[in-house]
C-alpha cells in the first residue's frame, strides 16, 4: 500500500473512534436508540471511503 493510502485508512479508523466515543452511554443504557437514519450513514460513509481505497485491488462487481 502506498502512504497516502495507509493516512486513509488511519484517517477513517480515528474517524470511526470518535463516532463510538460519542455514544456516551450505549453499555449501560439498555434502552439507548439511534436513528436508523445516522447509524445507515455512518456505514455508507465508511464503505464508500474504503471501496475507494481499495478499488485497485478488489473488483467487488457481482460480474465475475
Amino acid at each position: 500500500m502506498e502512504k497516502d493510502e495507509i493516512e486513509k485508512l488511519v484517517n477513517l479508523r480515528l474517524d470511526l473512534i470518535k463516532r463510538f466515543e460519542k455514544l456516551r452511554d450505549y453499555k449501560s443504557n439498555k434502552n439507548a436508540i439511534m436513528k436508523e437514519y445516522d447509524h445507515a450513514k455512518v456505514i455508507h460513509e465508511t464503505v464508500v471511503k474504503i471501496d475507494e481505497l481499495l478499488k485497485e485491488h478488489v473488483n467487488f462487481s457481482d460480474k465475475n
